[in-house]
């Protein structure tokens, strides 16, 4: 999980298994950083993928083709969105418009959509993997 936090001279959280990890870059640096190595940027990997799936809001992002991706919470441009990668998670309803999610080392974590906006997020997440993987298969 990615999100946006300003505590100092940190910009973001990152949220991984093996830990919880700051940076001074902005989310949305560090997942331009992570496009780069596939010869791609974050707008290019986000027009892509709205052109391909016709995901034209809180669109996923294919970060490499063999499958890192994630998928925001909401606008990719609000300082607000979570970016949720494609590891096991369940989701728990907490009321209108606030959910938690957990995640498969017991981490858990409160965003605030709903739990159909996540489960929809993360279907569309997975038809994408999916239908890249069709289309590149060697």
């Amino acid at each position: 999980m990615l999100k946006s936090v300003f505590t100092g001279v940190h910009k973001s959280k990152i949220i991984k298994t093996s830990g919880v990890y700051y940076s001074p870059l902005s989310v949305q640096q560090l997942l331009a950083n992570a496009c780069i190595p596939y010869a791609s940027t974050l707008e290019g990997r986000i027009q892509a993928i709205k052109r391909m799936m016709n995901y034209f809001v809180k669109t996923p992002l294919l970060i490499d083709p063999n499958g890192i991706a994630a998928f925001p919470t909401i606008s990719y441009k609000n300082l607000e969105c979570v970016w949720i990668f494609n590891h096991h998670f369940e989701v728990e309803s907490l009321g209108k418009g606030k959910s938690k999610v957990t995640f498969s080392n017991g981490e858990a974590y409160i965003v605030h959509v709903s739990k159909n906006v996540l489960l929809k997020q993360k279907q569309r997440l997975h038809a994408t993997i999916d239908t890249y993987r069709t289309i590149h298969r060697d």
